[in-house]
């Protein structure tokens, strides 16, 4: 049996290499927070074109809310993207099948049978429950599926 034996010059090259690697790998690297910015913005641009061909702008404010935020949780890091503050997101991302309550309110009425009104006229409605039926118009989910092969290709190109 013949003995076999590799000698490795420059070991102290290689092992910086490997030091700064590791380094890279870390969660509060550079590397990896440029890779979160870059899919941060990625999947938020690509939500609000979801959102506006799907036609959910009124006011603006669901298309306005999106934004994407670094957090940490433990050791855990990482962003988290999504409609802040704007309570009815969750029922065009995932719709909705069930009743719900509605507070009193005021009405002005300014038609009455298909006619104008010469006057208009304000009606109290009682707080009562309404049945609601939403179908689903995701926005989030799409833009991350549309794009994960990129989002994988971030963190590879920069780590």
């Amino acid at each position: 049996m013949s003995d076999f034996k590799v000698r490795i010059k420059n070991t102290e090259i290689i092992i910086e290499k490997l030091k700064a690697r590791r380094k890279a790998l870390s969660p509060n690297s550079e590397e990896i927070k440029k890779a979160f910015i870059q899919t941060g913005m990625l999947i938020t641009n690509q939500a609000k074109l979801n959102i506006r061909r799907h036609g959910l702008i009124d006011t603006g404010r669901l298309i306005n809310s999106l934004r994407w935020e670094f957090y940490k949780r433990g050791t855990i890091q990482g962003i988290q993207i999504g409609s802040f503050g704007v309570p009815y997101a969750a029922f065009w991302e995932f719709g909705f099948h069930g009743t719900m309550p509605v507070r009193a309110h005021n009405r002005l009425i300014t038609r009455a049978f298909g006619r104008p009104l010469s006057q208009a006229k304000v009606t109290r409605i009682r707080a009562h429950m309404r049945r609601r039926d939403q179908e689903a118009k995701p926005y989030l989910k799409p833009a991350y599926e549309l794009h994960k092969e990129r989002i994988a290709q971030f963190f590879i190109e920069n780590i």
